[in-house]
């Protein structure tokens, strides 16, 4: 759709009805005063219903697969900006307000949450940095807004796996990691499943095969990685100090 709300989301959520937390999730979105509308992409043959006005649930005939299915949510947005979230993941609704704050400010092109959030149980207030290269591997991928317009549709060889990084690597602006805001995952809900495990090897490979010459292609990519180096440097020197100072008790 070419028509834009501005400042609202559209919510995007593939299922396969594997996770009981579906109805919870799109209930905390659905009810966020940002929120403009609820996409459900219904990839299992058992329907869904919904009757809170701003939930539509587009059901397919087939699994398409979660990377098709976020193409098809975009295209059937209207908010100014995405938010693209598993149906395993559960959050603070304050994640929305932050998130329009730093996607309204320009500085970055696409949000996730650091990994500290679903490790921490914090009473911080909800700040950002810049994300971390290893993002995805840690749940960046679980919930992640963009511009509407910066969305980049993922190849269709791309079924499974990599859409989260396809879209990370194609923003012209760096990626920003929330921080003091709780999330919770069970991760894997429906890509444990035997049956998109049996496709995993091919499907990566694949991924990888794509993703590859991306890298290096933006400006920010070498700052993510020089982020990264000094995180680690920091890191291991803190360690050092801490043992020199057991020692000298």
């Amino acid at each position: 759709m070419n028509d834009s709300t501005p400042g609202r989301f559209s919510v995007v959520i593939p299922t396969l009805q594997k996770s009981n937390r579906l109805g919870e999730i799109v209930s905390i979105c659905a009810a966020h005063p940002l929120v403009l509308e609820v996409l459900v992409i219904n990839n299992s043959p058992q329907p869904l219903i919904w009757k809170t006005p701003n939930v539509r649930v587009l059901q397919q005939e087939q699994n398409i697969f979660v990377n098709p299915a976020w193409n098809l949510g975009a295209r059937e947005a209207r908010g100014e900006y995405l938010a693209i979230i598993n149906d395993d993941v559960v959050f603070d609704p304050v994640a929305f307000t932050h998130t329009a704050k730093i996607l309204q400010r320009g500085r970055f092109g696409i949000v996730g949450p650091d990994r500290s959030t679903f490790t921490e149980s914090t009473s911080a207030r909800p700040g950002h940095r810049l994300a971390r290269g290893s993002g995805t591997i840690f749940g960046f991928g679980t919930f992640m807004c963009m511009r509407r317009a910066d969305y980049v549709p993922i190849p269709e060889e791309m079924r499974i796996w990599g859409g989260d990084d396809w879209l990370i690597l194609n923003q012209r602006r760096p990626p920003a990691a929330l921080i003091g805001i709780r999330f919770r995952t069970e991760m894997g809900t429906s890509s444990a499943s035997p049956a998109i495990q049996a496709l995993r090897a091919s499907e990566q490979e694949r991924a990888d095969r794509i993703l590859e010459p991306l890298h290096g292609t933006r400006w920010w990519h070498r700052l993510v990685r020089w982020a990264d180096v000094t995180r680690v440097a920091r890191h291991k020197l803190r360690g050092r100090l801490v043992s020199l100072g057991g020692r000298g008790r």
